[in-house]
């Protein structure tokens, strides 16, 4: 019995992680959207000197995150698309 209703507040709680996940990067793609407008406004827009650096430092993990961290509302697939796309 009691495992029974563990499994069901499992079951509960991983609908409502990953409805919250689906939120926020519904949110996240129409941030990204409204702020650059499309892949090449967001391009333009970061330190490829800083990020080849990281990625020569550190690879293109690293790269990717700090991307990341310098705009957050890039989901991970377009900042590992950007990362891929610099120069060697």
């Amino acid at each position: 019995m009691l495992g029974g209703i563990a499994g069901f507040i499992a079951v509960g709680i991983a609908i409502a992680v990953g409805v919250a996940g689906e939120r926020a990067a519904k949110k996240r793609k129409k941030a990204f959207w409204d702020r650059y407008g499309s892949f090449e406004g967001f391009s333009g827009q970061v330190d490829v000197e800083r990020i080849q650096g990281v990625r020569r430092a550190k690879g293109d993990v690293a790269a990717v995150k700090a991307v990341r961290e310098d705009h957050p509302d890039v989901s991970l697939v377009m900042a590992k698309r950007y990362v891929d796309e610099l120069p060697a």
